[in-house]
């Protein structure tokens, strides 16, 4: 791989032949907007927010591609969280 681009490039090409998130497999999507869940991010912290939109960019994205679908309300409320960084939070 010579530049992010590739590596972009690279990724959509096997997400779009494996389909391995929701909904391109079919499966509908866990959350919907306003739920409430629990992200639980890279360092094992957790944080207790609610789905505030989808992420559905325009052009190939490589976050798109490692199955980030959901936005936050959070201080990065841009950023796309995964749904496998996420879960019911039972006590909201």
């Amino acid at each position: 791989m010579g530049s992010l681009h590739d590596y972009i490039i690279e990724i959509t090409a096997q997400h779009d032949a494996l389909k391995p998130f929701a909904p391109e497999n079919g499966q509908p999507l866990r959350f919907r907007i306003g739920d409430a869940v629990i992200y639980t991010n890279d360092a094992g912290l957790q944080f207790r927010r609610r789905v505030t939109g989808f992420y559905r960019p325009a052009e190939p994205s490589g976050l798109y591609a490692r199955g980030a679908r959901y936005l936050l309300n959070s201080s990065s409320p841009w950023m796309p969280i995964s749904e496998s960084s996420l879960r019911p939070d039972d006590s909201a």
